[in-house]
């Protein structure tokens, strides 16, 4: 099965004048990373939306924002300043301005702008709105693992179309491949014999000398399992497990077959077919990248 690992889902709950909504936004990764922003009524629950996440995304770059509203689109939270932190940092001042000689005073802004002196006071609609989000998480995983696979269906389209543009330059090579065998001996035993000229030379030994390096040349089992890699690539499309991983060491052994037979050819026509398989390739690997 393909999946993508792009998508985007949305998921709202509502109950007694309390809204809850999560927004999902993934993209290819190697890794599980989730970018969690919960509001901080919700904190409690970050260790379950993670978990809940990592079960059903697996991999890729996730950003996760949860949003929370009561009725007329306010803030359920309560903004309060926390009173003993205050006097402290008053405290602290005075002291600074006294070791230092300072005689201005520190302005609102300076108290504003330190962290947790202004606190959200805890909401008794807590255990609601814990409800609401995982109602609203569930919602917006369906949600993006919907678009994921929507995604994932035209990727395995263009896949297929890609693997059979390289079963057909495969089947060319091939092709070009047992001409040039049947030519291969006597333009070695000609070669040979315009370096030797006029030097005698045991045709047996000769003969068995342009067969090894005929046989050298040749590129039969690097096609055998070139195609051998193709089935199992098209095995790992219609499997019913995620299979980006998988096609991606695939990949890895189809381009190891492509450079050796690149490698072992002498023949220009073969050499630029081999130069259409990589080119082939490389836009196949850049679509497994975001293949789940």
């Amino acid at each position: 099965m393909i999946i993508s690992m792009t998508g985007y889902g949305h998921g709202e709950a509502s109950s007694e004048g309390s809204t809850v909504t999560v927004d999902i936004s993934s993209l290819n990764g190697r890794y599980c990373d989730i970018n969690l922003r919960l509001p901080k009524l919700l904190q409690t629950s970050e260790q379950t939306v993670r978990l809940k996440i990592q079960e059903q995304m697996t991999r890729g770059k996730i950003g996760v924002t949860v949003n929370y509203s009561g009725e007329n689109g306010q803030q359920l939270a309560k903004l309060a300043v926390n009173v003993p932190k205050l006097k402290e940092y008053a405290r602290i001042y005075g002291e600074i301005q006294s070791e230092l000689g300072i005689e201005a005073n520190p302005q609102l802004s300076n108290y504003l702008s330190i962290h947790d002196v202004i606190q959200a006071e805890e909401d008794d609609n807590t255990a609601l709105l814990n409800e609401l989000l995982m109602t609203a998480l569930d919602m917006a995983l369906e949600d993006a693992a919907l678009m994921r696979r929507a995604e994932g269906d035209n990727l395995a389209v263009d896949l297929a179309q890609r693997l059979g543009s390289l079963r057909r330059i495969m089947d060319s090579i091939k092709e070009r491949a047992a001409q040039n065998a049947e030519t291969a001996l006597e333009e070695y035993r000609g070669r040979i014999q315009n370096l030797l000229g006029d030097i005698a030379v045991d045709e047996d030994r000769l003969y068995q000398e342009i067969a090894i390096l005929s046989d050298k040349r040749d590129i039969t089992e690097e096609c055998i399992r070139f195609a051998s890699h193709l089935d199992l690539c098209e095995s790992y499309i219609s499997d019913e497990e995620p299979s980006g991983k998988r096609l991606g060491f695939i990949l890895q052994e189809l381009g190891r077959e492509t450079n050796t037979i690149g490698s072992k050819t002498s023949a220009i026509e073969i050499s630029h077919m081999v130069v259409r398989l990589k080119d082939e390739l490389e836009k196949i690997r850049e679509q497994v990248q975001n293949i789940l």
